[in-house]
């Protein structure tokens, strides 16, 4: 995919985001491979010669350099079942809102002259753009199984939360194991890492919600400079969960204890980076006031965008959710909405800066300004300050109210008590002693595990025990995850296996698992990473074997 640095490594290119611009390309291939590009056609090859096609792709909408995407390989179409699903999905949700919320349709786009969806009226009833999926042989039963029912509901929960689909298509592509993301949006066209597919549909489905916002915000909205990726990520963040819950169909209740679960255990990643990263890195606006300023040769600087750690960071994702959660929760989710949808038809194909959303927001809600939300208040508590925001600190305790939180510190007190008594008794258990665990939502498992993870020892039987309970080898990449961290943490040497397993296969969230293997000082555990990372290291992407090579050598 494209870079907002050095781009034109990939090809010859002004890399500033002002320089909008269009492209058409043809790529020559061997016969048996695929090629999908950002193009807005769904290009089909020519045969120029014997064993050579030729695939044509063009966009007409003027975007920055960064956003084009090339990828070429083996892969097979995952086909539909039959039409009628896609078409009964059109029709199962409501238009997104009543007429009078899209008067701004009748006002002329502000964006450079394209031929614009939100101009047109067949565009604007589209719940469910065409859509396409790509995987290896080896995965399409895993994406029939998994992803294909999920891609006409995210798209028209999308669609019911924001208006129109920016871009007249989409092409979803499993990527391989390298690959440095779970996920990455571009126009036309999503990678998906081959790690959410495993696991059932949780996982798959929120990462899918969240590179499906990226269409609205990232692509069609762009951040006018670079170093304000919330505009992006927190964005994408905060409505992953809206249009999951939208997908799920879920009641008013089962959302609000979903959401809930998924605040805490986002309050508890961005507290453990807070703590564990450098404190510039944790500004979201980190060049303040000069946000936005060019030189007088038109160059713009990204601040800190050649630090290789930055690209494992989530405090953009997280800071940027907390805050829109923030004022979602101040102005009404309902408002907010609206005027998420305005901000949308009023910006989209072009750039912005952080204040041209808060300035509008801001303009809708003035009785706001009497509590004290103003543009200064957020980029001073939000934007501007490393460490976690101080509106932030105040909330963190009110999550742990919430019922399915409540469900799991039952669970891990039974744990607690478990490990206790296995370490007391001898290895005759009697059956009147079992305990009866509850079943989790995938989300629990994690917070189960994040917790057990505070504990300073867990015997081996009782980690048996808990792998046996929940078949944690068989849960999403985020479960796994975590029981791999448990496994370094107790050096659960019957573990082991997961955790080579996972290094090898889901390389996208495997990194600080390194770090944990090496940090140990434990010899077995130091082997396993540097065999891991021989056996990877040639095919990994270019960021994750510097830091990995920084934590081991």
């Amino acid at each position: 995919m494209g870079s907002p640095i050095n781009n034109r490594a990939l090809f010859p290119c002004q890399e500033p985001p002002v320089a909008l611009s269009t492209w058409q390309a043809s790529v020559r291939t061997a016969a048996g491979f695929v090629v999908l590009m950002s193009g807005e056609n769904s290009a089909e090859p020519v045969q120029l010669q014997e064993g050579i096609l030729s695939w044509y792709y063009y966009v007409t909408m003027p975007m920055p350099a960064s956003t084009f995407t090339i990828a070429v390989g083996c892969w097979q179409e995952v086909k539909k079942q039959s039409l009628t699903a896609a078409v009964q999905t059109n029709t199962e949700f409501s238009l997104p809102s009543s007429q009078a919320s899209f008067r701004w349709h009748e006002e002329i786009c502000g964006h450079v002259e394209y031929p614009c969806r939100f101009q047109n009226p067949a565009a604007r009833l589209q719940a469910v753009i065409p859509y396409r999926v790509f995987a290896p042989w080896c995965l399409m039963e895993h994406c029939k199984e998994h992803l294909l029912h999920l891609i006409p509901q995210c798209l028209s929960a999308a669609y019911t939360t924001l208006g129109t689909h920016p871009f007249s298509r989409l092409d979803v592509l499993i990527v391989p194991s390298n690959f440095s993301s779970l996920g990455m949006a571009s126009p036309h066209i999503i990678f998906l890492s081959q790690s959410v597919l495993p696991g059932g549909s949780h996982l798959c489905g929120t990462r899918l919600c969240h590179e499906i916002a990226h269409a609205w915000f990232g692509l069609a909205i762009g951040a006018r400079d670079w170093t304000e990726e919330w505009i992006s990520e927190g964005f994408a963040t905060f409505l992953e969960d809206i249009f999951w819950a939208r997908a799920q169909q879920l009641s008013h209740d089962e959302v609000k204890g979903q959401q809930e679960l998924k605040a805490l255990l986002r309050w508890r990643r961005l507290r453990d980076e807070v703590q564990n990263s450098e404190e510039e890195l944790q500004v979201l606006r980190p060049k303040k006031e000069s946000t936005g300023e060019l030189s007088e040769s038109g160059a713009s600087v990204v601040k800190h965008g050649l630090k290789a750690e930055k690209i494992f960071m989530q405090v953009h994702y997280l800071k940027g959710y907390f805050l829109l959660r923030s004022l979602a929760r101040t102005i009404g989710e309902a408002s907010y909405l609206a005027s998420l949808r305005k901000f949308v038809h009023k910006f989209h194909g072009q750039l912005v800066l952080s204040q041209d959303f808060l300035c509008m927001l801001l303009e809708d809600i003035p009785e706001q300004k009497e509590s004290g939300l103003t543009l200064e208040s957020i980029f001073q508590n939000w934007l501007d300050t490393s460490g976690i925001p101080k509106p932030l600190l105040e909330e963190g305790e009110t999550w742990k109210e919430c019922q399915l939180v409540r469900q799991v510190s039952g669970e891990v007190t039974k744990w607690i008590q478990t490990n206790q008594r296995i370490r007391k008794s001898s290895r005759k258990k009697r059956k009147r002693d079992e305990v009866v665990f509850q079943k989790l939502l995938p989300d629990q498992l994690v917070l189960l595990l994040e917790s057990l993870l505070e504990e300073k020892t867990l015997c081996p039987r009782m980690l048996q025990c808990l792998e046996k309970t929940y078949q944690l080898q068989e849960q999403d990449a985020e479960v796994r995850h975590r029981w791999c961290e448990l496994v370094v943490k107790h050096k659960y040497v019957p573990g082991y296996g997961d955790v080579e397993k996972f290094l090898r296969e889901d390389q996208a969230m495997g990194v600080y698992l390194y770090g944990e293997l090496m940090v140990n000082e434990d010899a077995k555990q130091q082997e396993l990473a540097h065999k891991c990372f021989a056996a990877a290291r040639e095919h990994m992407d270019t960021s994750s074997a510097k830091v990995v090579a920084e934590m081991l050598f």
